[in-house]
């Protein structure tokens, strides 16, 4: 099939959230209700999908970095940087 990531985020003022920083913190049951609404969110256009391992907080920031640096002006990469900094 076609690759698709998906970016799993969380609000930073979220109580309940706020402290984790990777997803491999989360609980495995929290780990499994996301893979199951993954595989199934797509079963009403009849289409299978493979949830494969999730990946490390760096790699989605990386993704977000590539995603801009090909859709939008340089300055805008460039805020996301100190952004991601802070």
């Amino acid at each position: 099939g076609e690759k698709d990531d998906k970016i799993i985020a969380v609000c930073a003022d979220d109580p309940e959230f706020r402290h984790y920083k990777d997803i491999k913190e989360l609980p495995p049951h929290r780990l499994a209700e996301i893979r199951r609404f993954f595989e199934d969110y797509k079963k009403n256009e009849n289409k299978k999908v493979d949830v494969e391992d999730f990946l490390p907080a760096e790699a989605a920031i990386e993704a977000i970095k590539y995603s801009m640096y090909l859709g939008v002006d340089s300055t805008y990469v460039a805020l996301f940087q100190v952004v991601c900094l802070l």
